[in-house]
């Protein structure tokens, strides 16, 4: 008995505690699928990113040109990625990373002007085409 007032104790001031979210109403995610190219053919392997103010992006892996995912509902900016692992520097330890370079121009991710308007409910298809130049 005497240990159950402390849990009580603990429970009660974790109960009261606010949560860990912001408090400001959020976007509700949908279901989208579609399709990436790059110089006209399928992207191989990738992801593509929804990117809705405020809001952390949605990234959903590309895989053998297609990808199917969850974004926030509305307006969505939309970047594209596919990296390739170039060689380790000859400095670099063996736990380090290989480098990656990015195989999409900037044009198609940090300097994207791709958008999709992702809507509630409803069919959310999806057809975005790079070119490497």
């Amino acid at each position: 008995m005497r240990l159950l007032y402390p849990s009580l104790a603990v429970a009660a001031f974790l109960a009261a505690m606010p949560g860990c979210g912001d408090g400001k109403p959020h976007p509700k995610t949908t279901d989208v699928t579609g399709s990436v190219t790059l110089d006209g053919k399928p992207l191989a392997e990738g992801e593509v990113s929804f990117v809705v103010t405020g809001e952390a992006p949605a990234l959903i892996p590309v895989k053998d040109g297609n990808f199917k995912g969850k974004a926030f509902a509305g307006k969505n900016r939309v970047e594209l990625r596919a990296t390739k692992a170039l060689p380790k520097p000859a400095n670099a330890l063996p736990t380090d990373e290989a480098p990656r370079m990015n195989l999409i121009p900037d044009k198609y991710n940090v300097q994207s002007k791709l958008e999709a308007n992702v809507t509630s409910g409803g069919e959310n298809s999806f057809k975005f085409e790079a070119t490497s130049k």
